[in-house]
């Protein structure tokens, strides 16, 4: 049974302009198909859930409207379902936050404080969302961290990186899902060292459009999958 599932969220813009729409509309498209892609995934009885929302190269390199309508999204979100509602503490869900959050506007980084602190006891589902987030980066600032408390390079080891990670309280994904690849295949710097012995699943299919059906035909394959992590 899947413990953790990790999604890269692509194609809400391709989709927006296959489907005639503003490219913002396709945004919003698919934080609605967040919304239903979670509840589905807690459904199944999936404790883990990650999700790549905005990537450093993002907000380098994206219009500042686009930006802007994103963070818009992300704090809109944030008072709909756990600020301004109690429904992720009524469901038990513990929402958290990855990545570089000093990037963000500073009203959605003081959002997101709230909610994490208003949910830090919640167990039964543990949602968290990369923002800012870049995998190599990630790594730099783990290897920062170690540094800064004085370790000697010869007492290093994968568990203390591990516990240096942004990561550091929730497992490696059993499974990483990317929407909207056709024909490429790429993980885009996301979970790289988590990612080691993850199993993949990419689909053309564009995050908008991603249907609870089609991920739990891509869960059954991954149950079939014969994990052997190296051994034999």
């Amino acid at each position: 049974m899947i413990k953790h599932i990790a999604f890269i969220m692509d194609g809400n813009r391709r989709w927006a302009k296959e489907q005639g729409l503003p490219v913002l509309e396709g945004h919003k498209q698919g934080a609605n198909a967040l919304r239903r892609i979670s509840d589905y995934c807690q459904e199944r009885g999936i404790k883990y859930m990650t999700v790549y929302a905005l990537s450093v190269e993002n907000i380098k390199k994206r219009s500042a409207e686009e930006l802007a309508y994103h963070f818009g999204l992300h704090k809109k979100y944030l008072k709909e379902e756990v600020l301004d509602v109690d429904k992720f503490n009524e469901e038990g869900v513990r929402f958290n936050v990855i990545g570089r959050v000093e990037l963000l506007p500073s009203d959605e980084q003081e959002m997101i404080k709230q909610a994490i602190e208003k949910t830090k006891n919640n167990d039964k589902f543990v949602f968290t969302v990369a923002l800012g987030y870049n995998g190599q980066d990630e790594i730099v600032d783990a290897v920062k961290h170690i540094v800064d408390n004085g370790v000697k390079s010869s007492d290093v080891t994968r568990n203390m990186i591990k516990d240096s990670l942004y990561t550091r309280d929730i497992p490696a994904p059993d499974l990483i899902v990317r929407t909207g690849m056709d024909p490429d295949m790429r993980l885009s710097g996301f979970l790289l060292w988590d990612s080691s012995y993850a199993e993949f699943a990419f689909t053309k299919t564009k995050w908008p459009g991603f249907s609870n059906e089609e991920l739990g035909k891509l869960i059954d394959d991954f149950n079939q999958r014969d994990r052997r992590k190296g051994g034999n």
